[in-house]
């Protein structure tokens, strides 16, 4: 981790000699329960994977700048670098199959967590009085993108910005759901993509890089028209960098190792099969995607204009137009890039050099539209340790759940 809270420091308690399996596991849920303090395990991080730590890095810099309370930080990932951080101020855990019983038994006070859907699968709500706050790991709105009920047992979000805040109300209201803590946060991702773009060196090539990322939804670009869309691109002369999401590497490996093999010896042809780090994004001149979170990320973090291949949307509620609010990424589609016919794949390339040559253009406008529609941007670590902090001191006074 090259820019990890305090990753230089001495190991942090974990367990170094077991193998990544269940008696690790074991290891782990005795580590929390009974041999680390409670007030050490007041706050608890909850990481699927490896790459969800550029959505907390943030709050948790800001909540050890804050106070001296050590956090516990459970991942599932057996790879991930926090394991090994070396900071003495977050016990870190690994957790996967025995997710289930952790999450039923949990007994801290505020348990943060990207996860949707909880207390619908597998994964409960504790039988302890635990405050969950959910952070936002994508800018999408909540009502199209997500599952019907993803946000409905958490008792605080940190939404992303005001959209986010209408969408939950009306939700709410709609169908007689108690109110939630809506915490006006802004999102951490898009600030550290912002400041690394800001440090990237400009081109040193008359080349364009165009990164291609599709969503994995149905119908999705790479499914649907990945090896022509490269290969018009490179006959364009463009330097492609394809990055399918992880859910299309593993659900259709077959046509990703295909579009690898076709185009391995192209120089000018990269196939990202991880999406750790963000150098693609940094690079890319022009984005081409369809309704995957990046191109908000992407427009927002680098100020450049998006390329957006007109597929069918990605629905994941179908009831989501009950609300009457337009979705944010339907919304923002026409305001920080075009909108471009799959039919017309032949002629992309005029449409990828109009957004390079009004690049100015557009970065003034995403830079007012990022003003108007994310919140305090540049502050959002701030403001969401702050409503972390607020709610622990709370549940130790007794003044609330």
């Amino acid at each position: 981790m090259s820019d990890r809270v305090g990753c230089n420091r001495a190991a942090p308690i974990r367990d170094s000699v077991l193998p990544m399996g269940l008696f690790t596991e074991i290891s782990a849920l005795v580590r929390f329960f009974f041999q680390t303090p409670k007030s050490e395990k007041a706050i608890v991080f909850y990481s699927e994977q490896a790459s969800y730590w550029a959505y907390f890095e943030g709050l948790i810099g800001a909540l050890q700048r804050k106070t001296d309370r050590s956090i516990c930080y459970v991942t599932s990932d057996p790879n991930d670098p926090v394991l090994s951080s070396g900071n003495p101020r977050i016990r870190a855990f690994y957790l996967n199959r025995l997710l289930p019983s952790f999450m039923g038994y949990v007994d801290c006070k505020v348990f943060v967590i990207t996860l949707t859907e909880l207390n619908l699968h597998h994964l409960k709500r504790s039988n302890q009085p635990v405050h969950y706050a959910y952070v936002f790991h994508a800018l999408n709105s909540s009502h199209m993108a997500y599952r019907p009920q993803a946000f409905d047992h958490y008792d605080s979000i940190l939404c992303c910005g005001p959209y986010h805040a209408n969408e939950i109300r009306r939700d709410e209201e709609l169908r007689g759901l108690p109110k939630k803590q809506l915490v006006e946060a802004g999102y951490y991702r898009l600030e550290r993509l912002y400041k690394a773009a800001q440090e990237q060196p400009a081109s040193s090539t008359e080349k364009k890089v165009v990164l291609v990322a599709p969503s994995w939804s149905a119908n999705n670009v790479l499914e649907a028209h990945g090896a022509t869309l490269v290969r018009t691109l490179l006959n364009a002369g463009y330097e492609v960098i394809m990055r399918p999401h992880p859910e299309t590497i593993k659900r259709s490996a077959e046509l990703v190792q295909a579009i690898e093999d076709e185009f391995r010896d192209d120089a000018q042809f990269t196939l990202e099969r991880s999406v750790a780090t963000d150098d693609s994004i940094l690079r890319a001149d022009v984005l081409i995607t369809d309704w995957s979170g990046i191109a908000l990320e992407y427009a927002f973090g680098t100020e450049r204009p998006v390329l957006y291949l007109d597929v069918p949307r990605k629905v994941h509620n179908d009831s989501y137009a009950t609300l009457g609010i337009e979705p944010f990424e339907v919304r923002m589609r026409s305001e920080i890039g075009v909108v471009f016919p799959p039919a017309d794949i032949v002629n992309i390339d005029q449409a990828i050099d109009r957004l390079v040559r009004e690049r100015e253009q557009y970065r003034q406008r995403i830079v007012e539209l990022r003003s108007d529609n994310i919140f305090h941007f540049g502050h959002s670590s701030k403001v969401g340790a702050r409503h972390i902090l607020d709610v622990l001191e709370a549940t130790e006074t007794g003044s609330t759940n």
